[in-house]
Protein backbone atom coordinates (compact mmCIF):
# COMPACT_ATOMS: atom_id res chain seq x y z
CA UNK A 1 0.00 0.00 0.00
CA UNK A 2 1.46 3.34 -1.06
CA UNK A 3 1.15 6.17 1.42
CA UNK A 4 2.06 9.81 1.90
CA UNK A 5 2.58 10.19 5.61
CA UNK A 6 -0.37 8.40 7.21
CA UNK A 7 -2.60 8.78 4.15
CA UNK A 8 -3.27 5.91 1.72
CA UNK A 9 -2.92 6.99 -1.92
CA UNK A 10 -6.00 6.17 -4.01
CA UNK A 11 -5.01 8.01 -7.17
CA UNK A 12 -3.48 11.11 -8.78
CA UNK A 13 -5.97 13.93 -9.28
CA UNK A 14 -3.69 16.38 -11.07
CA UNK A 15 -0.27 17.96 -11.34
CA UNK A 16 0.70 21.62 -11.56
CA UNK A 17 3.83 23.69 -11.49
CA UNK A 18 4.17 23.67 -7.70
CA UNK A 19 3.00 20.17 -6.79
CA UNK A 20 0.80 17.15 -7.26
CA UNK A 21 -2.68 16.56 -5.85
CA UNK A 22 -3.67 13.06 -4.78
CA UNK A 23 -6.91 11.45 -3.74
CA UNK A 24 -6.13 9.79 -0.40
CA UNK A 25 -7.90 7.99 2.43
CA UNK A 26 -7.66 8.89 6.10
CA UNK A 27 -6.81 5.82 8.22
CA UNK A 28 -9.43 4.32 10.56
CA UNK A 29 -12.13 6.90 9.72
CA UNK A 30 -11.83 6.06 6.01
CA UNK A 31 -12.71 9.59 4.90
CA UNK A 32 -11.66 10.51 1.36
CA UNK A 33 -9.68 13.76 1.15
CA UNK A 34 -7.36 15.57 -1.27
CA UNK A 35 -3.66 15.89 -0.52
CA UNK A 36 -1.34 18.38 -2.21
CA UNK A 37 2.33 17.41 -2.12
CA UNK A 38 5.16 19.85 -2.81
CA UNK A 39 6.59 18.16 -5.88
CA UNK A 40 7.25 20.83 -8.52
CA UNK A 41 8.01 20.39 -12.18
CA UNK A 42 11.71 20.09 -12.88
CA UNK A 43 11.90 23.24 -15.00
CA UNK A 44 10.22 25.33 -12.31
CA UNK A 45 12.48 23.98 -9.58
CA UNK A 46 15.48 24.76 -11.79
CA UNK A 47 14.30 28.36 -12.27
CA UNK A 48 13.29 29.09 -8.67
CA UNK A 49 15.38 26.67 -6.66
CA UNK A 50 14.14 24.22 -3.97
CA UNK A 51 14.22 26.77 -1.13
CA UNK A 52 12.02 29.26 -2.97
CA UNK A 53 9.67 26.48 -4.10
CA UNK A 54 9.11 25.29 -0.54
CA UNK A 55 8.60 28.82 0.75
CA UNK A 56 5.93 29.45 -1.89
CA UNK A 57 4.26 26.16 -1.01
CA UNK A 58 4.22 27.05 2.69
CA UNK A 59 2.82 30.48 1.81
CA UNK A 60 -0.13 28.74 0.13
CA UNK A 61 -0.72 26.71 3.28
CA UNK A 62 -0.66 29.87 5.39
CA UNK A 63 -3.16 31.59 3.09
CA UNK A 64 -5.60 28.68 3.19
CA UNK A 65 -5.13 28.19 6.92
CA UNK A 66 -5.89 31.82 7.73
CA UNK A 67 -9.21 32.06 5.89
CA UNK A 68 -12.56 30.69 7.04
CA UNK A 69 -15.09 31.09 4.26
CA UNK A 70 -17.65 28.72 2.73
CA UNK A 71 -16.46 29.63 -0.78
CA UNK A 72 -12.74 29.06 -0.12
CA UNK A 73 -11.36 25.55 0.48
CA UNK A 74 -9.74 25.10 3.89
CA UNK A 75 -6.73 23.17 5.19
CA UNK A 76 -7.49 20.06 7.29
CA UNK A 77 -3.93 18.94 8.04
CA UNK A 78 -0.26 19.69 7.33
CA UNK A 79 2.77 17.39 7.53
CA UNK A 80 5.80 16.13 5.63
CA UNK A 81 6.17 12.87 3.72
CA UNK A 82 8.85 10.21 4.16
CA UNK A 83 11.25 12.26 2.01
CA UNK A 84 10.68 15.43 4.04
CA UNK A 85 8.54 17.17 1.42
CA UNK A 86 5.67 19.26 2.83
CA UNK A 87 2.04 18.47 2.05
CA UNK A 88 -1.35 19.65 3.16
CA UNK A 89 -4.79 18.04 3.17
CA UNK A 90 -8.13 19.56 2.19
CA UNK A 91 -11.69 18.43 1.48
CA UNK A 92 -12.13 16.32 -1.65
CA UNK A 93 -14.81 17.05 -4.25
CA UNK A 94 -15.26 15.14 -7.49
CA UNK A 95 -16.51 18.01 -9.60
CA UNK A 96 -15.08 21.36 -10.59
CA UNK A 97 -16.31 24.02 -12.97
CA UNK A 98 -13.80 22.98 -15.63
CA UNK A 99 -15.28 19.48 -15.75
CA UNK A 100 -18.83 20.85 -15.89
CA UNK A 101 -17.90 23.08 -18.82
CA UNK A 102 -15.94 20.36 -20.62
CA UNK A 103 -12.98 22.74 -20.44
CA UNK A 104 -9.74 21.79 -22.14
CA UNK A 105 -6.37 23.48 -22.05
CA UNK A 106 -7.02 25.18 -25.35
CA UNK A 107 -9.52 27.70 -26.65
CA UNK A 108 -12.05 25.27 -28.14
CA UNK A 109 -15.79 25.40 -27.39
CA UNK A 110 -17.17 24.41 -23.97
CA UNK A 111 -20.58 23.45 -22.66
CA UNK A 112 -22.84 26.42 -21.96
CA UNK A 113 -24.45 26.73 -18.53
CA UNK A 114 -27.93 28.08 -17.95
CA UNK A 115 -27.99 31.79 -17.13
CA UNK A 116 -29.29 31.11 -13.61
CA UNK A 117 -26.53 28.58 -12.95
CA UNK A 118 -23.78 30.83 -14.29
CA UNK A 119 -25.02 33.77 -12.21
CA UNK A 120 -25.14 31.59 -9.09
CA UNK A 121 -21.63 30.22 -9.53
CA UNK A 122 -20.34 33.66 -10.43
CA UNK A 123 -21.86 35.23 -7.33
CA UNK A 124 -20.41 32.59 -5.02
CA UNK A 125 -16.97 32.85 -6.62
CA UNK A 126 -16.98 36.64 -6.27
CA UNK A 127 -17.90 36.32 -2.59
CA UNK A 128 -14.93 33.98 -2.16
CA UNK A 129 -12.67 36.47 -3.93
CA UNK A 130 -14.00 39.29 -1.76
CA UNK A 131 -12.91 37.33 1.31
CA UNK A 132 -9.45 36.72 -0.17
CA UNK A 133 -9.03 40.35 -1.17
CA UNK A 134 -10.11 41.52 2.29
CA UNK A 135 -7.22 39.42 3.65
CA UNK A 136 -4.91 41.11 1.15
CA UNK A 137 -4.57 38.03 -1.08
CA UNK A 138 -4.59 38.25 -4.89
CA UNK A 139 -5.31 34.78 -6.31
CA UNK A 140 -3.70 35.32 -9.77
CA UNK A 141 -5.01 32.04 -11.25
CA UNK A 142 -8.82 32.20 -11.27
CA UNK A 143 -10.08 29.71 -13.86
CA UNK A 144 -12.75 26.98 -14.10
CA UNK A 145 -10.46 24.17 -12.91
CA UNK A 146 -9.74 26.17 -9.74
CA UNK A 147 -13.42 26.43 -8.81
CA UNK A 148 -14.66 23.29 -7.05
CA UNK A 149 -18.35 22.32 -7.10
CA UNK A 150 -19.68 20.50 -4.03
CA UNK A 151 -22.51 17.91 -3.99
CA UNK A 152 -24.69 20.69 -2.56
CA UNK A 153 -23.92 22.76 -5.69
CA UNK A 154 -21.89 25.45 -3.99
CA UNK A 155 -18.47 26.52 -5.25
CA UNK A 156 -15.12 26.81 -3.49
CA UNK A 157 -11.96 28.51 -4.74
CA UNK A 158 -8.76 26.43 -4.66
CA UNK A 159 -5.10 26.47 -5.73
CA UNK A 160 -3.34 29.42 -4.14
CA UNK A 161 0.16 28.39 -5.21
CA UNK A 162 0.42 31.46 -7.44
CA UNK A 163 -1.27 33.90 -5.06
CA UNK A 164 0.42 37.01 -3.68
CA UNK A 165 -0.15 38.59 -0.28
CA UNK A 166 -0.35 42.37 0.02
CA UNK A 167 3.09 43.80 0.82
CA UNK A 168 4.92 40.66 -0.29
CA UNK A 169 8.19 41.66 -1.93
CA UNK A 170 8.93 38.47 -3.83
CA UNK A 171 9.91 39.10 -7.47
CA UNK A 172 9.60 36.75 -10.41
CA UNK A 173 12.54 35.51 -12.51
CA UNK A 174 12.56 36.99 -15.99
CA UNK A 175 10.15 35.26 -18.38
CA UNK A 176 8.26 33.35 -15.67
CA UNK A 177 4.54 33.61 -16.39
CA UNK A 178 1.96 33.61 -13.59
CA UNK A 179 -1.58 32.57 -14.50
CA UNK A 180 -3.40 30.66 -17.24
CA UNK A 181 -3.71 31.69 -20.92
CA UNK A 182 -7.09 33.19 -21.89
CA UNK A 183 -7.98 33.88 -18.23
CA UNK A 184 -5.06 36.08 -17.17
CA UNK A 185 -5.47 39.86 -17.19
CA UNK A 186 -3.25 41.78 -19.66
CA UNK A 187 -1.37 43.65 -16.92
CA UNK A 188 -0.57 40.35 -15.18
CA UNK A 189 0.71 38.81 -18.40
CA UNK A 190 3.02 41.79 -18.87
CA UNK A 191 4.21 41.83 -15.25
CA UNK A 192 2.93 39.33 -12.64
CA UNK A 193 3.88 41.69 -9.83
CA UNK A 194 1.51 44.32 -11.24
CA UNK A 195 -1.52 42.08 -10.62
CA UNK A 196 -4.06 43.40 -8.12
CA UNK A 197 -7.64 42.60 -7.11
CA UNK A 198 -8.94 43.89 -10.45
CA UNK A 199 -6.77 41.31 -12.21
CA UNK A 200 -8.69 38.56 -10.40
CA UNK A 201 -11.95 40.25 -11.40
CA UNK A 202 -10.88 40.19 -15.05
CA UNK A 203 -10.30 36.42 -14.76
CA UNK A 204 -13.69 36.00 -13.14
CA UNK A 205 -15.25 37.98 -15.97
CA UNK A 206 -13.73 35.54 -18.47
CA UNK A 207 -15.07 32.61 -16.41
CA UNK A 208 -18.57 34.14 -16.51
CA UNK A 209 -18.27 34.76 -20.25
CA UNK A 210 -17.25 31.12 -20.72
CA UNK A 211 -20.17 29.83 -18.61
CA UNK A 212 -22.75 31.97 -20.43
CA UNK A 213 -21.55 31.55 -24.02
CA UNK A 214 -19.40 28.41 -24.13
CA UNK A 215 -16.68 30.50 -25.76
CA UNK A 216 -13.86 32.86 -24.76
CA UNK A 217 -13.73 36.66 -25.27
CA UNK A 218 -10.45 36.56 -27.14
CA UNK A 219 -8.91 37.23 -30.51
CA UNK A 220 -6.79 34.57 -32.30
CA UNK A 221 -3.69 35.60 -30.35
CA UNK A 222 -5.38 34.78 -27.05
CA UNK A 223 -5.68 38.39 -25.87
CA UNK A 224 -8.85 40.38 -25.36
CA UNK A 225 -9.31 43.04 -27.99
CA UNK A 226 -8.48 46.54 -26.78
CA UNK A 227 -10.98 48.47 -28.89
CA UNK A 228 -14.50 48.46 -27.42
CA UNK A 229 -16.10 48.85 -30.86
CA UNK A 230 -14.19 45.80 -32.16
CA UNK A 231 -15.00 43.48 -29.30
CA UNK A 232 -17.40 40.61 -29.86
CA UNK A 233 -20.53 40.93 -27.72
CA UNK A 234 -21.75 37.93 -25.70
CA UNK A 235 -25.30 38.37 -27.02
CA UNK A 236 -23.98 37.65 -30.53
CA UNK A 237 -22.93 34.19 -29.29
CA UNK A 238 -25.88 33.43 -27.02
CA UNK A 239 -29.00 35.34 -28.14
CA UNK A 240 -30.71 34.66 -24.79
CA UNK A 241 -28.39 37.08 -23.01
CA UNK A 242 -29.37 40.52 -24.22
CA UNK A 243 -27.98 44.01 -23.67
CA UNK A 244 -27.73 43.79 -19.87
CA UNK A 245 -25.28 40.88 -20.05
CA UNK A 246 -23.33 42.53 -22.88
CA UNK A 247 -22.73 45.61 -20.75
CA UNK A 248 -21.74 43.63 -17.66
CA UNK A 249 -19.37 41.18 -19.36
CA UNK A 250 -17.66 43.78 -21.55
CA UNK A 251 -16.93 45.85 -18.46
CA UNK A 252 -15.74 42.84 -16.45
CA UNK A 253 -13.26 41.82 -19.18
CA UNK A 254 -12.09 45.28 -20.19
CA UNK A 255 -8.33 45.23 -20.95
CA UNK A 256 -8.00 48.54 -19.08
CA UNK A 257 -8.25 47.70 -15.37
CA UNK A 258 -9.36 51.25 -14.57
CA UNK A 259 -12.55 50.57 -16.51
CA UNK A 260 -13.38 47.30 -14.74
CA UNK A 261 -15.24 46.90 -11.46
CA UNK A 262 -13.19 48.21 -8.55
CA UNK A 263 -13.94 45.39 -6.10
CA UNK A 264 -15.34 41.86 -5.94
CA UNK A 265 -18.34 43.09 -3.96
CA UNK A 266 -19.18 45.84 -6.46
CA UNK A 267 -18.89 43.31 -9.30
CA UNK A 268 -21.12 40.92 -7.32
CA UNK A 269 -23.75 43.65 -6.84
CA UNK A 270 -23.65 44.41 -10.58
CA UNK A 271 -23.98 40.70 -11.36
CA UNK A 272 -27.06 40.46 -9.13
CA UNK A 273 -28.62 43.51 -10.78
CA UNK A 274 -27.86 42.18 -14.27
CA UNK A 275 -29.34 38.79 -13.48
CA UNK A 276 -32.45 40.36 -11.93
CA UNK A 277 -33.01 42.62 -14.95
CA UNK A 278 -32.56 39.68 -17.32
CA UNK A 279 -34.97 37.56 -15.23
CA UNK A 280 -37.61 40.30 -15.33
CA UNK A 281 -37.34 40.57 -19.11
CA UNK A 282 -37.49 36.79 -19.44
CA UNK A 283 -40.60 36.53 -17.25
CA UNK A 284 -42.38 39.01 -19.48
CA UNK A 285 -41.35 37.02 -22.52
CA UNK A 286 -42.58 33.76 -20.99
CA UNK A 287 -45.98 35.36 -20.31
CA UNK A 288 -46.34 36.81 -23.80
CA UNK A 289 -44.97 33.99 -25.91
CA UNK A 290 -45.34 30.24 -25.94
CA UNK A 291 -41.85 28.80 -25.89
CA UNK A 292 -41.29 25.12 -26.45
CA UNK A 293 -38.27 22.89 -26.26
CA UNK A 294 -36.54 22.30 -29.61
CA UNK A 295 -38.03 19.22 -31.36
CA UNK A 296 -35.88 16.16 -30.85
CA UNK A 297 -35.31 13.07 -32.95
CA UNK A 298 -36.97 9.83 -31.88
CA UNK A 299 -34.80 6.84 -30.93
CA UNK A 300 -35.29 3.13 -30.39
CA UNK A 301 -36.04 1.85 -26.91
CA UNK A 302 -32.84 2.21 -24.91
CA UNK A 303 -30.59 -0.55 -23.59
CA UNK A 304 -31.39 -1.65 -20.05
CA UNK A 305 -28.57 -4.17 -19.42
CA UNK A 306 -25.50 -2.55 -17.74
CA UNK A 307 -22.19 -2.43 -19.63
CA UNK A 308 -18.60 -1.62 -18.89
CA UNK A 309 -17.58 1.17 -21.29
CA UNK A 310 -14.10 2.71 -21.24
CA UNK A 311 -13.75 6.47 -21.52
CA UNK A 312 -12.08 6.13 -24.93
CA UNK A 313 -15.10 4.18 -26.21
CA UNK A 314 -17.84 6.36 -24.73
CA UNK A 315 -18.33 8.73 -27.67
CA UNK A 316 -19.08 5.88 -30.10
CA UNK A 317 -20.88 3.49 -27.71
CA UNK A 318 -23.19 6.16 -26.24
CA UNK A 319 -23.45 8.21 -29.48
CA UNK A 320 -22.07 11.42 -27.93
CA UNK A 321 -20.64 14.58 -29.44
CA UNK A 322 -17.19 15.98 -28.59
CA UNK A 323 -18.58 17.56 -25.40
CA UNK A 324 -20.15 14.28 -24.17
CA UNK A 325 -23.71 15.33 -25.05
CA UNK A 326 -26.13 13.08 -26.98
CA UNK A 327 -25.97 13.55 -30.72
CA UNK A 328 -29.73 13.00 -30.88
CA UNK A 329 -32.30 13.77 -28.24
CA UNK A 330 -35.35 11.61 -27.54
CA UNK A 331 -38.75 12.95 -28.55
CA UNK A 332 -42.10 12.65 -26.83
CA UNK A 333 -43.77 14.14 -23.78
CA UNK A 334 -43.48 12.72 -20.28
CA UNK A 335 -46.37 12.49 -17.85
CA UNK A 336 -46.50 12.39 -14.05
CA UNK A 337 -48.79 9.65 -12.73
CA UNK A 338 -51.72 10.76 -10.52
CA UNK A 339 -50.00 10.18 -7.18
CA UNK A 340 -46.93 12.08 -8.35
CA UNK A 341 -44.50 9.29 -7.44
CA UNK A 342 -43.33 8.47 -10.95
CA UNK A 343 -43.04 9.89 -14.46
CA UNK A 344 -43.95 7.93 -17.57
CA UNK A 345 -42.20 8.39 -20.91
CA UNK A 346 -44.37 6.63 -23.56
CA UNK A 347 -41.82 7.12 -26.36
CA UNK A 348 -39.31 4.88 -24.57
CA UNK A 349 -41.59 2.69 -22.45
CA UNK A 350 -39.74 3.81 -19.32
CA UNK A 351 -41.21 4.81 -15.97
CA UNK A 352 -38.98 6.99 -13.79
CA UNK A 353 -38.97 7.64 -10.08
CA UNK A 354 -39.92 11.29 -9.88
CA UNK A 355 -38.05 12.34 -6.74
CA UNK A 356 -35.00 10.07 -6.52
CA UNK A 357 -32.71 9.74 -3.52
CA UNK A 358 -33.12 12.60 -1.03
CA UNK A 359 -29.35 12.90 -0.60
CA UNK A 360 -26.32 12.40 -2.88
CA UNK A 361 -24.84 8.90 -2.58
CA UNK A 362 -21.73 6.98 -3.53
CA UNK A 363 -22.25 4.54 -6.41
CA UNK A 364 -22.60 1.38 -4.32
CA UNK A 365 -25.00 3.24 -2.02
CA UNK A 366 -27.05 4.16 -5.11
CA UNK A 367 -27.41 0.46 -5.94
CA UNK A 368 -28.52 -0.22 -2.37
CA UNK A 369 -31.03 2.62 -2.57
CA UNK A 370 -32.73 1.00 -5.56
CA UNK A 371 -32.89 -2.33 -3.76
CA UNK A 372 -34.62 -0.62 -0.85
CA UNK A 373 -37.24 0.74 -3.26
CA UNK A 374 -37.93 -2.80 -4.42
CA UNK A 375 -38.10 -4.09 -0.84
CA UNK A 376 -40.95 -1.68 -0.05
CA UNK A 377 -42.54 -2.04 -3.53
CA UNK A 378 -42.27 1.67 -4.24
CA UNK A 379 -45.30 2.93 -6.23
CA UNK A 380 -46.53 -0.70 -6.22
CA UNK A 381 -43.61 -2.25 -8.13
CA UNK A 382 -40.52 -4.31 -7.27
CA UNK A 383 -38.59 -4.14 -10.56
CA UNK A 384 -36.86 -0.76 -10.12
CA UNK A 385 -33.21 -0.52 -11.17
CA UNK A 386 -30.43 2.00 -11.65
CA UNK A 387 -30.67 3.28 -15.25
CA UNK A 388 -28.07 2.74 -17.94
CA UNK A 389 -26.43 5.68 -19.70
CA UNK A 390 -28.61 5.00 -22.75
CA UNK A 391 -31.71 5.39 -20.56
CA UNK A 392 -30.41 8.52 -18.85
CA UNK A 393 -29.76 10.08 -22.26
CA UNK A 394 -33.49 9.90 -22.99
CA UNK A 395 -34.28 12.44 -20.23
CA UNK A 396 -31.53 14.88 -21.22
CA UNK A 397 -32.33 18.08 -23.10
CA UNK A 398 -30.12 20.80 -24.59
CA UNK A 399 -29.09 23.17 -21.79
CA UNK A 400 -29.90 26.86 -21.82
CA UNK A 401 -32.93 26.83 -24.12
CA UNK A 402 -36.24 28.56 -23.46
CA UNK A 403 -37.69 25.40 -21.97
CA UNK A 404 -35.22 25.67 -19.09
CA UNK A 405 -36.79 28.96 -18.01
CA UNK A 406 -40.43 28.96 -19.12
CA UNK A 407 -41.56 25.35 -18.59
CA UNK A 408 -42.19 23.81 -15.18
CA UNK A 409 -39.88 20.76 -14.78
CA UNK A 410 -41.32 17.32 -14.01
CA UNK A 411 -38.33 16.09 -12.01
CA UNK A 412 -36.69 17.40 -8.85
CA UNK A 413 -34.25 20.05 -10.07
CA UNK A 414 -32.03 19.63 -6.99
CA UNK A 415 -30.90 16.29 -8.43
CA UNK A 416 -28.49 17.60 -10.99
CA UNK A 417 -26.16 14.62 -11.41
CA UNK A 418 -27.42 11.02 -11.50
CA UNK A 419 -25.58 7.69 -11.28
CA UNK A 420 -25.97 5.09 -14.02
CA UNK A 421 -25.57 1.30 -13.77
CA UNK A 422 -22.80 1.38 -16.41
CA UNK A 423 -19.20 1.15 -15.23
CA UNK A 424 -16.17 2.84 -16.75
CA UNK A 425 -13.49 0.92 -14.81
CA UNK A 426 -13.35 -1.32 -11.77
CA UNK A 427 -13.49 1.78 -9.55
CA UNK A 428 -15.62 4.22 -11.56
CA UNK A 429 -19.06 4.46 -13.13
CA UNK A 430 -20.86 6.70 -15.59
CA UNK A 431 -23.22 9.45 -14.48
CA UNK A 432 -25.31 12.08 -16.25
CA UNK A 433 -25.65 15.77 -15.52
CA UNK A 434 -29.33 16.24 -16.29
CA UNK A 435 -29.14 20.00 -15.83
CA UNK A 436 -26.36 20.59 -18.37
CA UNK A 437 -27.12 17.56 -20.55
CA UNK A 438 -23.90 15.51 -20.65
CA UNK A 439 -22.38 12.30 -19.28
CA UNK A 440 -19.08 11.70 -17.51
CA UNK A 441 -17.21 8.92 -15.71
CA UNK A 442 -16.62 9.40 -11.99
CA UNK A 443 -15.11 7.43 -9.13
CA UNK A 444 -17.43 5.22 -7.05
CA UNK A 445 -16.68 7.42 -4.02
CA UNK A 446 -18.20 10.54 -5.59
CA UNK A 447 -21.55 11.71 -4.28
CA UNK A 448 -24.38 11.95 -6.82
CA UNK A 449 -28.10 11.21 -6.67
CA UNK A 450 -29.88 8.01 -7.70
CA UNK A 451 -33.10 8.05 -9.73
CA UNK A 452 -34.60 4.61 -10.34
CA UNK A 453 -36.26 3.45 -13.54
CA UNK A 454 -38.34 0.49 -14.66
CA UNK A 455 -39.69 -0.85 -17.96
CA UNK A 456 -37.94 -0.63 -21.33
CA UNK A 457 -36.21 -3.55 -23.04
Amino acid sequence: MRTIGKYEILGLLGAGGMGRVYKVRLPVAGRIVALKLCRPREELEYILGPTEIEERFLAEVRVLGSIRDKHVVGVLDFDRDQAGRPFFVMDYYCMNLGLLLGERYESGPARRLTVDKAARYGRQSLLGLARLHWEGVVHRDVKPFNILVTPEDTVKLIDFGLSRVRGEGRSQPGGLKIGTPYYTAPEQEDSPEEADERSDLFSMGVVLWRMLTGELPDDPSGHVSGQESERRRPGEINPLLGQEWDDFLLRATNPDRARRFDSALSMCAALDATHAAWRERLSASCRLDEHTVTPRAATARPRSAPLRVRVAEAESVFALDSLSRPKNYTSGKMFAEPQGLSVEHPATGLVWERAGSPYPLQWEEALEYVEELNDVRFAGFADWRLPTVDELLTILAPAGEWGDYCVQPLFDTAQRRLWSADRATFVSAWCADVELGFVTAQDFTCFFHARAVRGGT
